[in-house]
């Protein structure tokens, strides 16, 4: 498995992570504390941008 797939399912992973954290603090601590589901929203964009780079960069180096 190539590099950029690992990092799109870590992505996916944290993708979900994010939503349940995000639902779990609506749900018990509505407005009131830091909603951490923004560090792993962070991390998610960034995983998924170094996907994207090296799937784009793999590909013009074949064409």
């Amino acid at each position: 498995m190539e590099t950029h797939q690992k990092l799109t399912i870590a992505g996916v992973i944290l993708l979900v992570v994010t939503f349940l954290i995000n639902y779990y603090h609506q749900e018990d601590h509505p407005g009131v504390g830091f909603n951490y589901a923004y560090v792993t929203g962070v991390l998610m964009l960034a995983f998924f941008s170094i996907s994207f780079i090296m799937f784009t960069k793999d590909r013009l180096k074949e064409s």
